[in-house]
């Protein structure tokens, strides 16, 4: 790992950039631009994904034979959208905003996003919440109690550690 790298902590959502590495500590900048330190053992590379691997061999032979190649079978792919209701995602500043109109601003857009999922017909939808003291679940979960024809849990703990609701549409 060296400075610039973007990584990921261990047992938390969210990606940072190493700043400055001393020792076995590094200093990171969130996604907020609070600068935080960690041991070096609890931060993870992040590794670009690769989406898909063609087989060129096999492409190129069937074109020299001069046969057309087949068209490949779509796959069905489950669309799942992802919100994160951060303050921080959601307004540019947050100076001069009191923590109510904070809430306000979140759960208007958790129910602005539920209602676009619902419109553009997506099967899964993750609100992140994030831990904090819980009001804003709270909260959301109230909402959700009162939005018919879906269903909701514990989004993926193991990824949200708590701090994510999953929502099924009917």
């Amino acid at each position: 790992m060296k400075v610039g790298d973007k990584a990921k902590i261990l047992d938390e959502a969210g990606t940072v950039t190493v700043k400055k590495i001393t020792g076995s500590m590094a200093v990171v900048e969130d996604e907020y631009g609070f600068e935080l330190s960690y041991p070096l053992s609890q931060l993870l590379p992040c590794v670009p994904q690769t989406l898909e691997i063609e087989n060129t061999e096999s492409k190129k032979n069937d074109v020299e034979r001069n046969k057309p190649v087949p068209p490949k079978p779509r796959l069905q792919v489950e669309v799942i959208r992802e919100i994160d209701l951060h303050i921080g995602h959601l307004v540019d500043s947050m100076k001069g905003l009191r923590p109510h109109q904070m809430l306000e601003k979140q759960l208007i857009t958790a129910k602005d996003e539920i209602e676009r999922a619902r419109k553009d017909r997506v099967k899964k939808l993750i609100l992140i919440h994030g831990k904090g003291k819980g009001i804003l679940k709270s909260e959301i979960y109230c909402l959700l109690n009162r939005t018919e024809r879906i269903e909701f849990f514990e989004a993926d703990i193991i990824k949200y550690r708590f701090g994510a609701v999953e929502i099924r549409f009917k």
